[in-house]
């Protein structure tokens, strides 16, 4: 009879072990496992620029909670890691039209939405260099001969879909010396300097830097830095932050020894009493290669 017992005693405990085991293994992964981000998306929508191909965009998405940093992939290959704020939300801006996609830490690529193509994209690399530094060249050369042949003030080459900013601002600067050259003075010009500065110094400033400000749709950030530079020539700059974000290759021109100023901004929000705080700094990548400006930091508290 106790012999009965202990065998009915015997199977009452393992079946509960059995039972407990899943229950406990389930609690296990429970505890032991992070969470994993949240599906997100992306979408590309136009910032600035004309109507045409030169126009800049900015990829923004949101739903990317659990991740601190995404890379933004263009359909080439080329790619930029951003960071990713605490409410799941990135921007990504100075981008020029194309297809992208999202890919966090943690996760599968997300492919971000792109509006229609603007108008004057062929998809040709017509007007289009390597690096912002030959983009500039190419503009400036095209706008001198094209205008010299003609004495005719023209935005934009004809036919030709500047792509680039830096092309634009190139053909703008040589049309303006042709036309002071032959359609002036008719004093034959030099040709457009393309050699490299030296850049001694660079300042970044914040405005605003401190305070209260109103966030409602939301507060913008201006900055502004002093390159100066010891000798003619070109500069390649570009603006970083704090979060990651990284801007587009920018160039600059000095005829002379002297301080120019370029300028950026940053645009954040958020409900009365929330703190923003970050920094902007400028790169330069040629010719000083490394140098950097001061770290622009603001505090802010939104009204």
């Amino acid at each position: 009879m106790n012999h009965t017992r202990r065998i009915t005693l015997m199977a009452t405990l393992l079946a509960s072990s059995v039972a407990l085991a899943p229950a406990a293994a389930a609690l296990g992964t429970t505890a032991g496992t992070a969470a994993a981000p949240t599906g997100g998306q992306c979408s590309l929508q136009k910032s600035g620029g004309k109507s045409d191909s030169s126009a800049r965009f900015t990829l923004t998405g949101s739903g990317f909670n659990g991740s601190k940093k995404v890379t933004v992939t263009s359909e080439d290959g080329q790619s930029r890691t951003v960071g990713v704020s605490k409410s799941g939300n990135f921007q990504a801006k100075h981008l020029p039209y194309g297809q992208y996609s999202a890919t966090p830490g943690q996760g599968s690529a997300v492919k971000c939405t792109s509006p229609a193509k603007p108008a004057g994209d062929t998809g040709t690399d017509t007007g289009k260099a390597k690096t912002p530094e030959e983009q500039y060249a190419a503009g400036r050369k095209a706008g001198f001969d094209s205008t010299k042949a003609s004495c005719e003030t023209k935005p934009k080459a004809p036919g030709l879909a500047a792509v680039d900013p830096n092309f634009e601002k190139g053909y703008n600067d040589g049309s303006a010396e042709a036309l002071k050259a032959f359609c002036g003075t008719g004093t034959k010009p030099q040709e457009p300097n393309t050699s490299a500065a030296q850049v001694t110094t660079v300042t970044a400033t914040a405005t605003p830097a401190s305070g209260t400000v109103p966030c409602t749709p939301s507060a913008v950030i201006n900055f502004s830095a002093a390159i100066t530079s010891t000798s003619a020539g070109q500069v390649i700059y570009r603006w970083t932050r704090d979060d990651g974000a990284v801007g587009q290759s920018e160039v600059i021109t000095f005829d002379a020894p002297g301080t120019k100023t370029v300028s950026d901004t940053w645009t954040r929000g958020g409900a009365a009493g929330t703190k923003l705080t970050g920094w902007e700094k400028v790169q330069i990548q040629k010719p000083n290669v490394g140098k950097e400006s001061n770290q622009a930091t603001f505090s802010l508290t939104c009204s």
